[in-house]
């Protein structure tokens, strides 16, 4: 009876022991896994609010899996993912308001995109940058809200050291976080202000590898810009043809091979009024077309002239004076971007000169008229730029020769002893 009696003591106390009590005591004595718990509880929850979800999860054709998310504006919006567990989180992320840093990124891009704030090839351009530096590092699977702004600037500090990035890389990294940030903060998934952890970042430009730039890789010579003229023009070709109007006009390549006959009528100004673009399309495929609009609000301008660039027009026109643009090759079809970089770089092995791309004749054309000291204004708008900085600072590189260059520190030291 004594021992029935105690045993009666024991159970009643037993049972006035708490569950964080005998959560404890099962844990310290290995009789249970509190992590194997907590994953069933969180597969559980997992399970239930995919349950909750009221459309259907499809894969289309190309691949890709397709849900709706309710909206409340629009009833509902289409959501697609590459992978079927992919669809999965961002339906279970909605309901829990809870998404990861992939989630976010994926709905900041598609609203860009839908809002026509960015263009495809725009997007494609982030979503390698996140990949390199979200996806492969693992930091695209934690969850926004749990992230601190000490393990933002750790995660940040991390990706410039560890992936050796310059301060052009670290601006690519800075777009997308900036913009992330934004957008999870108006979702209330983040209290992180990102505009104030930029603000407080203070980053050594110490810590960034450093880039050497070699003025002879920038712009062409003033010795050598003989050369390369006088072969483009002994040499008439609608492709040479068009390397020439680079040097002449200073146009982007993209505006370059956009062109069309209505942009020049016959006098000295040029019209740039749209750019070629490239993207992925839904296959995960590279295009290649052309977008009714300059790649800025500044690039669509009026170019002015020299007679040279009126001659090369001229001759152009006459080699394909009926075709929808202005460059295309004798099966009609319009001429690349990518096909006058490959072009110049046949005519530099011609001459003896060494490789440079074709951006450096746009280069060498803005050089050209800071050197011959043209008004700001004028500059930014042949260029297409909005700011003078950016010609000055980007599109400046002196091209005298190293000759010329000599005599001038001749004359400007011959009084010091």
């Amino acid at each position: 009876m004594l021992i029935n009696g105690r045993a009666e003591t024991w159970q009643r106390s037993f049972m006035e022991i708490s569950d964080t009590e005998l959560l404890k005591f099962a844990q310290e004595n290995d009789i249970v896994d509190i992590k194997e718990i907590a994953a069933s509880y969180e597969m559980k929850k997992y399970e239930q609010l995919l349950a909750q979800h009221p459309y259907d999860v499809w894969q289309g054709k190309n691949g890709n899996w397709y849900t709706y998310l309710p909206n409340e504006k629009k009833g509902r919006v289409l959501k697609k993912r590459a992978t079927e567990e992919k669809i999965k989180d961002c339906i279970v992320e909605y309901y829990n308001n809870n998404p990861s840093v992939e989630s976010v990124f994926n709905e900041w891009i598609e609203r860009k995109l839908m809002y026509k704030e960015i263009q495809k090839g725009s997007a494609d351009r982030y979503k390698t940058d996140f990949e390199r530096f979200f996806v492969n590092t693992g930091f695209a699977k934690k969850k926004i809200k749990q992230i601190d702004s000490d393990e933002l600037e750790d995660f940040i500090r991390r990706q410039i050291a560890e992936q050796n990035l310059t301060m052009k890389s670290y601006s690519g990294l800075r777009i997308i976080i900036r913009g992330m940030w934004m957008y999870a903060k108006k979702k209330k998934c983040t209290d992180i202000s990102i505009s104030e952890f930029f603000g407080d970042l203070d980053l050594s430009r110490k810590i960034f590898k450093k880039t050497v730039i070699e003025k002879e890789d920038q712009v062409f010579a003033e010795d050598e810009i003989p050369i390369l003229v006088d072969y483009l023009k002994r040499n008439v070709t609608i492709w040479n043809l068009g390397v020439l109007l680079v040097l002449q006009t200073g146009v982007r390549v993209g505006e370059l091979s956009a062109l069309k006959p209505g942009d020049w009528a016959g006098g000295n100004i040029l019209k740039i009024r749209r750019t070629e673009i490239r993207y992925k399309n839904e296959d995960g495929k590279n295009v290649v077309d052309v977008r009714e609009f300059a790649k800025t609000e500044a690039g669509m301008r009026d170019i002015i002239l020299s007679d040279g660039g009126i001659e090369t027009l001229r001759m152009i026109k006459e080699i394909n004076p009926s075709g929808e643009y202005l460059f295309e090759n004798s099966s009609g079809k319009r001429i690349r971007g990518n096909t006058f970089n490959k072009r110049l770089d046949l005519v530099l092995k011609a001459v003896g000169l060494h490789h440079r791309s074709i951006h450096k004749g746009r280069k060498t054309y803005g050089t050209t008229l800071i050197d011959a000291g043209c008004e700001d204004s004028l500059v930014m708008n042949q260029l297409g730029h909005t700011t003078i900085e950016t010609s000055r600072k980007y599109y400046y590189f002196s091209n005298r020769t190293r000759e010329h260059q000599i005599e001038q520190i001749k004359k400007g030291s011959k009084y010091i002893i």
